[in-house]
This record gives C-alpha cells, structure tokens and sequence, in this order.
C-alpha cells in the first residue's frame, strides 16, 4: 500500500506544476538526506517533508476573500521516531490587521525539517495605524514562552522598536531598508536581554545571505544563490546543510 501511495504521489508531481527539494543535513552525530516534494492542486498545496525517521504530509490552501481579506491555511500530519505528530497554520488579513498562527505537536524533533519537540504555538497579530506605522504582538510557546510587541515606523527605511519578555525582559531593535542602486536590501533584528539574538538578511535580487547569532552560543550563516541552498552552523555541535530545488514545468 504504501508503494502505491508513493507511486500515486511522485506520479502527480510529474504530471502536475510541483517542486522538489533535495539536500544532505551533517552534524557530528549523524549524516542524512533532507526531502521535501510539493505538487500544485487548484488553489492549494500539497506537499511531503523527510528526514532521517520523520516524514510529514500536509496541505496548504488559502481563500480571496475580497474586500474582506485574505485567509491562508494549513495542516500537516507527521509519523516517525516517537510516535505521531501534527501541526496546524493560519494566516491572514482583513483591513489594517494582519495574523499569522500556527500550534503542533511533535513528540521528538529532526533539526533542520522538524526543528521543534513537544507542544508548540506561534501567534503573531499585526496593526496599521497609519500608512507608515505599524504595531505587532507576539506570543510564542514551547521549550520557552516569550511575549513581544513592537512599533515599527517606514519612511525611507523600516525602524522597529520593542519589548518582549522571556523569563527576563529585553529589547527589540531592527532596520529594514535599501543599501544600494540596484534595490539590495539589509534587513537587522536585535534581541538584547532575557533573549540575545541577531538576525540579519541581504536580498541580493537571485541571491540572498543570511546570519544569526545568540547567546548561549549558537548561530548559523546561510546563503540562497538561485535553488542552491548552503547553510552552516553550530547547535551544540556544528552542523552542515546543503539543498537544492527543482521547479515545474
């Protein structure tokens, strides 16, 4: 049953607009193939995520809903070492709010497709008081809770401000703005407190480049040139991973 279901789903991915990801994930402990197939159906998305003992098969869909926004959601049912797992998405807008959610449970974690353990949830809620200025609330539950809100100002450049708190306060700082002729784009984000962690992107048109950096020491440098996908890291141990996409028709 399973050969057939498996058939059944790279039959579709042929014969359908779809895209396919193949990488290799090494770490000190263990070397592996990453995975992940998405095959177009009508407005949605079905897709198909492995690793090492974890695999996931989930659906992403959206509805236009007007003049009254937009709603984007998802499901994804996971089965490996562990037992069964699961998560839910949601997103969308209507007038000047904006959210994106999403809970799931995983009774064991596979960094990099199936980073989270446990219980988990994300809300993340958006307000535009004026054209250029925005506030956000976030509220982010797992192997730790942390509670954020901001106020984010555009004028030729995005400024954030914010508080949040993680067992000990801290604070939000972030720019987001052009750096040269050819529209590059710098995007910062520093946490200093109860959480110390940047985050930083440079959108290069085809390539892009990406760092994070946080205390206790951990961190990764990334780059996306085209579907070439590089990314190395430490989490306790360094890590490597190394990704490529396939695009049809």
């Amino acid at each position: 049953m399973r050969r057939f279901l498996a058939l059944g789903f790279l039959l579709g991915l042929a014969l359908a607009q779809g895209r396919l990801e193949g990488g290799v994930y090494a770490s000190l402990a263990s070397m592996g193939p990453t995975l992940e197939a998405a095959l177009s159906l009508g407005e949605g998305e079905v897709y198909l995520r492995a690793q090492g003992g974890r695999a996931g098969l989930g659906y992403l869909g959206g509805l236009a809903l007007g003049p009254l926004g937009y709603l984007a959601y998802g499901v994804q049912g996971e089965l490996g070492e562990g037992g069964l797992g699961g998560v839910l998405f949601a997103e969308g807008g209507a007038g000047p709010l904006a959210f994106q959610g999403r809970l799931g449970y995983r009774p064991q974690g596979a960094f990099p497709l199936f980073p989270e353990a446990g219980p988990f949830g994300r809300l993340s809620l958006r307000y535009r008081l004026v054209p250029r200025e925005v506030v956000g609330f976030l509220l982010e539950g797992g192997e730790a809770f942390r509670l954020e809100a901001t106020y984010a100002l555009r004028q030729e450049a995005t400024h954030t401000l914010g508080l949040g708190v993680a067992g000990w306060p801290y604070l939000v700082l972030g720019h987001k703005g052009e750096v040269g002729e050819e529209g590059e784009v710098l995007d910062l984000l520093l946490r200093l407190g109860g959480i110390n962690r940047l985050e930083a992107g440079l959108y290069l048109g085809e390539a892009s480049l990406f760092l994070t950096l946080s205390h206790p020491w951990a961190g990764s440098v990334g780059a996306w040139l085209g579907d070439l996908g590089l990314e190395a890291g430490y989490r306790g141990a360094p890590y490597a991973w190394i990704r490529y996409v396939w695009r049809w028709p």
